[in-house]
């Protein structure tokens, strides 16, 4: 029997499918169930990274909006509370934001992008930046030729100078959109509100 749900979790990520799931518990954002949707061959995904409930719940209304693909990015090693203790200088996620050569290994990357133009990158804030395993992601695949919007989820600080920096280990080739931050207390509205302005403004440029 556990082999069999393995395989049916398996076959539903490999379709694109996103499912409802339980309340999101240590979310800061307004959001008691991760929205349902039905991906559509699109040509967007929403890549994320989230160590606790907030990122993956924002993600997952972004990609109910847009009916987009999904992929969550894992860390090989996951992160426990006292890794993401933003208060001791010496936790894992401190220790790892002040050395920049440091690029923790992600569990598994995409098969094949190829099939995507845009994909939303969605990441936590820690101390005004990306976590570095967003950098391990931007330098492990091919984005050429694709659109990246990236999105934070945050308690005070902006995108800011977090999505510069990532937009330079994405390289030269691919086209980064303005993207922006996704506040504490929004709930699953207030997120597919932002991102149909932010496909609008897209789409007037």
């Amino acid at each position: 029997m556990k082999k069999v749900l393995i395989l049916l979790m398996s076959l539903m990520l490999a379709c694109g499918c996103a499912f409802a799931e339980d309340a999101v518990t240590s979310a800061t954002l307004e959001i008691d169930k991760l929205s349902e949707a039905e991906a559509e061959e699109n040509g967007i995904l929403v890549v994320w990274f989230s160590p606790d409930d907030t990122t993956k719940a924002a993600a997952y209304a972004i990609a109910a909006e847009l009916k987009a693909d999904m992929f969550e990015i894992a860390a090989e090693e996951p992160y426990t509370a006292d890794d993401l203790n933003y208060f001791d200088s010496k936790s894992r996620s401190m220790t790892e934001l002040k050395d920049n050569s440091i690029r923790p290994a992600i569990a598994a990357l995409p098969e094949d992008l190829s099939r995507y133009d845009t994909i939303w990158l969605g990441y936590p804030i820690w101390s005004g930046q990306a976590p570095k395993i967003m950098y391990t992601f931007l330098e492990s695949v091919d984005l050429s030729g694709k659109t990246i919007i990236p999105f934070c989820t945050s308690n005070s600080s902006g995108i800011g100078s977090s999505a510069v920096n990532l937009q330079k280990a994405a390289g030269e080739d691919v086209k980064w959109e303005k993207g922006g931050r996704i506040k504490k207390g929004s709930n699953a509205e207030d997120i597919a509100r932002w991102v149909r302005e932010i496909c609008t403004t897209e789409a007037s440029e």
